[in-house]
């Protein structure tokens, strides 16, 4: 069937997706070298898989409201398959096929996008740039979550951020808390969907109608608390051993975090949980207080891979690209000097590819301007240069104008190219 065309259609992009220009590709770029660089360092090595994966795999880990945020098609030989909505799980897949017992343990990490239907809802976006470490088969539970969030710790001081803090929690404390307050399957998934949700007004309602007092110390303890011994006070007070065990272990994490000084990032908040189903211990958050989001998130996942064949623990976290560009804000990437080389004429080409040449060898970024430009300043405001250098003609001299401190200076070419850090 004919369907005409929709031109307005070729002058938007399908909701929830986005183009990224040069200026900000270079500065994500920069953050994914920073985070690679660190990862590379501890011995974890970097995996890619497909982007489709068979929606029964998927499925595998995904909750039941998550199966509706799928992006699903029909393969050619009429197999469901939907693009991946997070790495780990086809990590997982990846580590049940490809690895053996042997080899244990893997650290892993990605970059990718994962994609995610949403509603239409402005600015909720469908596609997630991410990167992420995965550590599998580890014999210690404690150590191999430590050593996650010291990396993760560890990544954000490199990229500046001073401010963030990391929430944790665990999901076999919120079932204890669920059996200390005697609720149905039922009433705890509506529970858990709500917290998922932070529809703490829902949560109140539901619980208040259970039993009233017990309400009140329940949201008292999902409460974040900086202070261990406050928190820990407050575990004590309902009797649960569940939770005491689970808060234990979350203590032990803290303190080894605590012998390199990163404890000050840490606050319990035992509100966390994750709509995936393949989490089973230490679950975790990143929040920057220049971000309405969630930076990055992670935890344990024992029983994932053995749904793919390999009874392996695991442990791990994702960052979201976006939104740790956006949390840096105006902190500086280290990076070349951007250059904008002009005033030649056709016949001084190669002279010119050969100071451009120079130029590069010092780590600047050039360049070349071909044509007669009447405003150089205006153009290289534009494409976020750092330096315009002009050849004038009949000088032996350079003109070097500093874009962004708006001054010009005439010099030697050869003394400004020393110069160069």
């Amino acid at each position: 069937m004919f369907v005409p065309e929709d031109k307005s259609a070729t002058m938007k992009l399908p909701f929830g997706f986005r183009d990224i220009f040069p200026s900000e590709t270079f500065e994500r770029n920069a953050i994914k070298e920073t985070i690679s660089c660190i990862l590379r360092s501890w011995g974890y090595g970097e995996v890619k898989t497909p982007v489709l994966e068979y929606t029964s795999n998927i499925s595998i880990g995904v909750g039941r409201e998550w199966r509706n945020k799928l992006v699903n098609f029909f393969d050619i030989d009429g197999s469901l398959v939907s693009l991946r909505a997070d790495m780990t799980i086809p990590i997982a897949r990846l580590t049940g096929m490809r690895v053996k017992k042997s080899q244990l343990p893997v650290r892993f990490y990605y970059f990718s996008d994962s994609f995610r239907q949403t509603g239409l809802q402005k600015g909720i976006k469908r596609v997630y740039n991410q990167a992420g470490l995965e550590f599998i088969g580890s014999g210690s539970n404690t150590l191999a979550d430590s050593e996650v969030l010291i990396i993760l710790i560890r990544i954000m001081e490199a990229l500046g951020l001073k401010d963030f803090r990391i929430g944790i929690g665990h999901v076999d404390l919120i079932g204890s808390l669920c059996r200390w307050m005697n609720l149905d399957p039922v009433q705890e998934e509506e529970l858990k969907s709500g917290l998922v949700r932070k529809n703490f007004v829902g949560m109140e309602n539901l619980l208040y109608k259970i039993d009233r007092k017990k309400t009140d110390t329940f949201l008292e303890i999902i409460q974040p608390e900086q202070d261990g011994d406050r928190m820990g006070a407050r575990i004590n007070r309902i009797g649960s051993p569940g939770a005491e065990k689970s808060y234990e272990y979350i203590i032990k994490v803290q303190n080894i975090l605590d012998k390199f000084g990163y404890g000050r990032y840490l606050m319990f908040d035992f509100s966390i949980i994750r709509d995936f189903d393949y989490y089973t211990g230490l679950l975790f958050e990143v929040y920057n207080p220049k971000i309405n989001g969630i930076v990055g998130s992670g935890g344990r996942y024992d029983g994932l891979i053995k749904k793919f064949g390999l009874d392996v623990p695991a442990t791990g976290f994702a960052l979201d690209i976006d939104l740790l560009h956006g949390a840096m804000g105006d902190i500086k990437i280290d990076s070349k000097p951007k250059i904008l080389l002009a005033g030649f004429r056709e016949e001084d080409f190669e002279k010119i590819i050969s100071v451009a040449d120079r130029l590069r060898e010092k780590g600047a970024s050039v360049e070349l301007v071909l044509e007669r430009i009447r405003n150089l300043k205006s153009m290289a405001v534009e494409k976020g240069m750092d330096l315009i250098i002009e050849k004038i003609p009949g000088s032996i001299k350079i003109k070097v104008t500093d874009v962004k401190k708006n001054s010009t200076k005439m010099v030697l070419l050869d003394s400004f190219i020393e110069g160069l850090a």
